[in-house]
């Protein structure tokens, strides 16, 4: 009896141990695309301002709108 009582002892930290390296690896997984996302956000903002600059020197060129 004891003996069963530690076998399921074991399998349940043999489980406990690989969820918590599956957890880990999900973990640098995720931080690694979000790092992804944010990289591709900033250089998406900065082209926006950038269309938006342009678009006003632009029109300020042109003489439609005096500064």
């Amino acid at each position: 009896m004891q003996h069963d009582r530690l076998g399921a002892i074991e399998r349940r930290l043999i489980d406990l141990e690989t969820s918590n390296a599956v957890n880990a690896v999900h973990q640098v997984n995720v931080g690694e695309r979000l790092s992804s996302i944010e990289d591709t956000l900033k250089w998406l903002v900065r082209l926006v301002v950038g269309g938006m600059i342009l678009a006003v020197i632009s029109v300020t060129l042109e003489g439609h709108i005096p500064l």
